[in-house]
């Protein structure tokens, strides 16, 4: 039951990614993508009831993104500069 589980999974992805590559394609082929890219795309394609709703979580995925981006290059900062002998603060808890 497991390896027939296992490959039913793989053909319904398989279906999936290539349903979406010859909607994608054609999309991108139907005209030029403007401003927006991906976001661009979809709306376009589902209309801006689905569109709006990606776009908000597309919104908010990009400011998390950047806000985690932001504590790895502040993580890596502070270890570079402790390494350097230099600090901001006299406490090792606050660096």
């Amino acid at each position: 039951a497991g390896i027939l589980n296992t490959i039913f999974i793989i053909l319904l992805s398989t279906v999936v990614t290539t349903l979406t590559t010859i909607s994608m394609s054609a999309i991108c082929t139907n005209g030029t993508v403007l401003a927006g890219g991906a976001y661009y795309i979809v709306s376009r394609s589902t209309g801006p009831e689905v569109g709006g709703s990606v776009g908000v979580i597309l919104s908010i995925a990009s400011m998390l993104a950047v806000s985690l981006y932001l504590i790895g290059f502040a993580e890596s900062l502070t270890t570079n500069l402790n390494q350097a002998g230099f600090s901001i603060f006299e406490d090792d808890i606050n660096d």
